[in-house]
């Protein structure tokens, strides 16, 4: 992640959720309010409901699950 997006607002949390910080695999409980910056988070948590506006904020860099997803679908 370069210096610039660092600190960017990528979305804000309409909801409780649990998410595994990316880093530390450690259990993250984010409350309602929570303005998520890290997009390995924001890819965790993938219920519309949860963001405010009811859409999950989109990453133009296709993060780890993506790739992995992109990988099995060239596979078949």
């Amino acid at each position: 992640m370069s210096a610039a997006d660092q600190g960017k607002v990528l979305g804000t949390l309409a909801a409780t959720v649990h998410a595994l910080d990316p880093v530390d695999r450690v259990p993250l409980i984010l409350t309602t309010g929570t303005q998520i910056t890290d997009p390995a988070i924001a890819e965790q948590i993938s219920n519309p409901d949860c963001w405010e506006g009811g859409t999950p904020p989109t990453d133009p860099s296709p993060g780890k699950s993506s790739r992995k997803a992109v990988k099995a679908t060239e596979d078949n």
